[in-house]
C-alpha cells in the first residue's frame, strides 16, 4: 500500500505545481490553514528549543539549505510548490516547497528536508524563512521503526487524519525555523513572524 502512496504524492505535488500552487487566496490554503490551526491546538507545544545535542543537526541543516536563499536554485535542484502560502491569525508557514524524491524515501537527513518554506517580499523576491521534515507514518513504521522520527532531538509532530492533503495526513511532520526568528519557538508550527501577502 505504502508502494501505491508514494508516487501518488509525486502526482499531487506535479498537479499542484501546475494548478499554480502559489495562489494566497485558494481554497486549499483556507482548508490547510483551518485543519492545521485545528490539529496544532490539539498536540504539545513545539516550542521547545532543541538539547544541546540537537545543534550539531541545527548545523548541518543550515549548511545543507543556505544554498537556498536563492530560490532559483531552489526550483533547479527540482524543488516544487506544495502549498499556497498558508497564514492564519496567530502566524503563518509561507509557502511550501517539496522535494518529490526526498519524499519519497524515509530517511531523516538534517541537511535535506523534505520541503523548503518561503515567503513572497513586497518586493517580488521569495525569502527563504525554514524547513520542513515528512516522513510517511506508515513507511517509518514497515522498516522495523518503533518509534516517530526525531531531528535535532525534537520528535516530528504525528499524523493528523483532518489534513486536507491526504499525504499530510498520514505523514509525520516537524517545522524548523532556521532562517527567521520564530517567538514561539524554533520548532513551532505557526511563525507569528511570518504573513502571508494580501
Amino acid at each position: 500500500m505504502t508502494s501505491l502512496r508514494l508516487p501518488l504524492l509525486v502526482l499531487t505535488l506535479a498537479s499542484v505545481a501546475m494548478m499554480g500552487g502559489c495562489d494566497a487566496g485558494g481554497q486549499a490554503a483556507a482548508e490547510e490553514v483551518q485543519h492545521g490551526q485545528a490539529f496544532h491546538a490539539s498536540t504539545p507545544s513545539r516550542g521547545v528549543e532543541a538539547p544541546a545535542r540537537g545543534a550539531p543537526d541545527l548545523a548541518r541543516m543550515r549548511a545543507g539549505t543556505s544554498q537556498y536563499h536563492d530560490y532559483a536554485r531552489a526550483v533547479e535542484d527540482g524543488f516544487i510548490a506544495f502549498s499556497p502560502c498558508v497564514g492564519s491569525p496567530t502566524g503563518g508557514m509561507g509557502i511550501h516547497y517539496a522535494h518529490p524524491h526526498r519524499i519519497a524515501d524515509i530517511a531523516v537527513d538534517p541537511a535535506h528536508p523534505e520541503m523548503l518554506l518561503y515567503v513572497p517580499t513586497d518586493d517580488g523576491r521569495m525569502e527563504l524563512v525554514g524547513v520542513e521534515f515528512m516522513v510517511n507514518a506508515e513507511a517509518w513504521y514497515a522498516t522495523g521503526h518503533t518509534s516517530p522520527p526525531s531531528v535535532a532531538g525534537v520528535p516530528y509532530d504525528p499524523p493528523n487524519p483532518n489534513h486536507p492533503h491526504p499525504e499530510m495526513a498520514s505523514a509525520y511532520t516537524l517545522h524548523v525555523w532556521l532562517w527567521k526568528d520564530n517567538p514561539e519557538g524554533t520548532f513551532a508550527p505557526y511563525n507569528p513572524n511570518v504573513s502571508c501577502p494580501g
